[in-house]
Order: C-alpha cells, then structure tokens, then sequence
C-alpha cells in the first residue's frame, strides 16, 4: 500500500533523486536596529527605518554655564549599514543589517561680542557730553550666557547743563482747556518744557501739538493711550503702542516726531526700553513726583517738588488726564521761586 506524499516532501525527493538540490525560499528582510522589515516594501535607508518605527536619537545642544538643553544638536546621530556610516537617502539591499547611534550632546560655542555701557543708564538727563562705557563680553553664542565680561571703559554721565538745571515736564496732554494755560506761563516766563504727549490726544488736538512746537517745547511720545500696564504687554503689542502714537504725534506737528519716550505710570521694562530705543527715542524718566494727578491741593504739589527737587532733576506733572487747576496754581509759583534759588529750567538731553 503506497503512502501519499505531501507536496513539498515530494519535491524533496524527486530533487534528491534527479542529483539536485532546492532551497526553501523566504521573502527577504532587512535588519532595522533588530526589526525586520520586508525588503521588498523600502529601497532606502530612510524608508527602512520609517517603516521599522526607528528614529536617529539626536544628542542635545547644551549651554555653557548652566548645561541647560538648548535643543537639538545640530548633527544628530547617524546610521550605519552594515557597520559603515550612511546617509538616509542612501539605497539599501536585501540581507543588510542597519544600526544607528545617537548623538553626543555637545556644548554651545562661544562668541566675543563688545556692548556699550550707556552713561546714565541710558536715559534722558539733564548731562551733556556723556559718553558710554565699553564692556567686552565672552558669552554663549545660542545663550548668550555670561562667562566673562571685561570693562574696556567706564561710561562718563557728563556734566550738568548748567550750575543748577532743572527739567519742568507734562503728561498726559494736550488738554484744551489746561495745555493753553501752561504754555501761556512757560512764554511769559521765557521758559522750555517738555510735553509728554498721548497719541490719541495729538490726533484730537492737533492745533495745540503745533503751538507746543511753535513755543519751542520739546515733545515726547507717551503712548498710544496711556496704557499703564504696559510692561506687560508682549513686544509687538507694546511697539504698537509706541509707533502708533509717534506718528500721530509726528503728524500732529506738522513732521516733529518726538526724540523722547516715557512709560505711562512708570510701567518700565527692560523690554519697553529696548523698544522706545530702536524707535530712536530714548527713554525720559523724573525723579521728583509731587502726585499732582491725585489732585492733593496745589500746597501739597508745592511743598513736594521744593523739598525734593535738586540740581539735575526732572519734576513730573500734569497738563491732561482730568482737572489740573491745582498744577496750574503750583506752576505759577515754580515759574518764580526755583529761578529765585538759583534753577535754571532746561529740557532733558537724550542719551
């Protein structure tokens, strides 16, 4: 009785029989990192590691002082086929074994940069031929932290304008009916200001933005509209704030713009500084706050600038933003005691 041989069994015998030989044939793969995949769906080594779900582990740039990840390293790891380096695009054959290694983390390279120390911080003062220091900086270059600084040279304020200058500046104007006031003191006293303009009120008022041109005052931009939050506003919301009212002011005018910049309620950052500066104004703060705008009676504004003021200082008041009346009352007697105690109103310098 004859036993039926199975198909391959079968074939294995008539092989052995004819003198020849046949191998079991299997569809051919590709070693991916211990994953096999079938060669016959990749022809390169980055389809290969696609489809084995194999990422190239990329190393870390790190900072220089802190090591802190910066990201990426910009040469990553590599792949090897067959234990030789090779790029993902290249073609791949049946049969190959495929590694990768991942990247080293590398430390961020330096960079030497040279930064001006401005004289007065870089603000609007009542100083003349100041002159900014010179610090040599060694850095991380994607960081920028410190490793090292060097003075080179020290920043030089200046002197003062005059024996004993001090500066008179309004804000929050114009105002129609206390802006006109203001200015017909200044006039009869022969004397210059400086007028920290709101953008919105230049664009209502701009006859009043002409004669504060036309009497020889000094404008200064003030924002858009007085946003006393500003410092935290992002850097495009702040410079709109800024440019927007510049060229209102600067339309007002008649083509003045303002060389000067001051933060609404003192909302200053480093941030709103470096803003105002690269709209080429230079940042104007005060050092004498009599609070005029609380309206606490034109004694207690007197009695505050003239214990405070001092040869150099910049006094804060108010020609807009609500009743004035007080301040005026209070200008009169600035107009007339400071010079008698030997102050001579100047308008600041920028930096």
């Amino acid at each position: 009785m004859h036993r039926r041989l199975a198909p391959l069994a079968a074939a294995l015998l008539l092989a052995a029989c004819s003198g020849g030989t046949t191998t079991v044939s299997s569809r051919p793969t590709i070693d991916v990192a211990g994953t096999r995949v079938s060669s016959a769906d990749v022809s390169t080594v980055g389809q290969a590691l696609r489809e084995a779900g194999v990422d190239v582990p990329a190393g870390q740039l790190l900072s220089i002082r802190t090591h802190r990840p910066l990201g990426p390293d910009a040469h990553g790891g590599q792949v090897l086929v067959d234990g030789t380096p090779t790029l993902v695009a290249s073609r791949v054959e049946p049969g190959a074994v495929i590694t990768v290694e991942g990247g080293g983390d590398v430390t961020e390279p330096i960079e030497t940069v040279i930064s001006l120390v401005h004289a007065n911080k870089g603000f609007a003062s009542l100083h003349r031929a100041s002159r900014p220091g010179r610090v040599r900086v060694i850095r991380g270059a994607v960081s920028h932290e410190v490793v090292s600084s060097t003075v080179l040279s020290r920043p030089f304020d200046g002197v003062l304008l005059s024996a004993r200058p001090v500066a008179l500046t309004f804000d929050d104007g114009p105002n129609p009916k206390y802006t006109p006031q203001v200015l017909a003191m200044l006039a009869a006293a022969h004397v210059h200001a400086t007028f920290c303009i709101i953008g919105r009120q230049a664009q209502q008022y701009p006859a009043l933005i002409r004669q504060i041109v036309a009497d020889g005052h000094t404008l200064c931009n003030h924002t858009w509209d007085h946003d006393e939050r500003l410092a935290q506003r992002t850097p495009a919301q702040i410079t709109v704030e800024m440019s927007k009212a510049q060229a209102a002011i600067t339309q007002a005018s008649g083509g003045v713009a303002p060389k000067l910049f001051r933060a609404p309620g003192g909302s200053w950052s480093p941030q709103v500084e470096l803003i105002a500066r690269k709209l080429h104004m230079t940042p104007l703060k005060w050092d004498v706050d009599p609070s005029d705008w609380k309206k606490p009676g034109a004694g207690h504004i007197i009695q505050r600038v003239m214990a405070h003021v001092h040869p150099g200082a910049i006094v804060l008041l108010h020609d807009g933003g609500g009743k004035r009346d007080q301040t005026v009352a209070a200008l009169h007697y600035f107009l007339v005691r400071l010079p008698a105690y030997k102050y001579r109103f100047q308008v600041p310098q920028t930096a």
